[in-house]
């Protein structure tokens, strides 16, 4: 199970080696020959016996291109503060030939095996997060949201909560990126905005006024109508900033922040104790 992916660029091996070397690395899923690795990042003198809560990360590039180290940083954050935290590659075009529905089928397989191995890992199978950025954020709404999701072995993929940074939330044709799905029907039934009902978990939407990829007002737009139909839904937008505002190689500022939010809300969903700024 401790397969970790081999990158073809040196220096992105480095990098990404370095990024990870606290995490743990498993094979999650094999899928047309390739591997799927989740990385996990454990609190110090993590005890499997005495299960935390976790938070499950899905990285940005709209379906396309592997960011895979984009949350490494917010998994030793969330690991420091006592939980478990992952972040796992799934299939995207560039390097699968793949489709946004084959990314999704992943996350599923990804929170279906977190799970699944939660005695193994220590984790609370009942108390997960599933987080993500931009086309990831998607695939965590979508994992909360859509009507139909994998189940196995008595484990469904909902989590407890979806944290959203600058989410891509209405991939209709009113919306963006419908062209990248296998046809236009299921970019349609697979939008957040096309599901959005009474009864859906917490959800905490991060983003800027000023992205150029996902537009403000299709997520602000989104939030109001989770309101209204009476699910917890935060919105935090910030001023001048752009999509990847929240990234720690972009704003040590924004990064800091983002996260500090983030913090919060996992503390009023009761998963981290409060933080200590003594």
């Amino acid at each position: 199970m401790n397969a970790l992916i081999k990158a073809t660029d040196p220096l992105s091996e480095e990098r990404e080696r370095e990024l990870l070397k606290d995490a743990q690395s498993y094979l999650y899923q094999s899928e047309d020959g390739f591997e799927l690795v989740a990385h996990c990042f454990f609190p110090d003198n993590h005890d499997p016996a005495d299960p935390s809560p976790a938070i499950l990360f899905f990285h940005g590039g709209l379906w396309d291109v592997s960011m895979i180290t984009q949350f490494a940083p917010h998994c030793m954050h969330f690991a420091s503060r006592g939980i478990v935290a992952v972040t796992v590659e799934y299939r995207v075009t560039a390097k699968h030939d793949s489709t946004p529905e084959d990314s999704f089928e992943d996350a599923q397989m990804a929170m279906l095996w977190l799970k699944h191995n939660h005695a193994i890992l220590g984790v609370d199978p009942n108390r997960i997060i599933a987080a993500g950025a931009a086309s990831g954020a998607h695939m965590a709404l979508s994992l909360a949201m859509l009507p139909e999701v994998i189940e196995m072995e008595g484990y469904s993929p909902r989590p407890l909560a979806v944290i959203g940074l600058s989410a891509i939330v209405n991939t209709t044709k009113k919306g963006m990126e419908f062209d990248r799905f296998s046809d236009p029907k299921k970019a349609t039934k697979n939008s957040p905005s096309n599901n959005i009902r009474r009864g859906l978990p917490s959800t905490l939407l991060i983003h800027g006024k000023l992205d150029t990829i996902v537009p403000h007002d299709q997520v602000e737009k989104f939030a109001k109508s989770m309101k209204r139909k009476k699910n917890p839904c935060e919105f935090i937008d910030f001023e001048a900033v752009n999509h990847s505002f929240f990234n720690f190689n972009v704003s040590a500022k924004h990064f800091e922040l983002t996260l500090n939010s983030m913090d919060a809300f996992l503390t009023r969903l009761d998963c981290l104790e409060p933080m200590d700024y003594a």
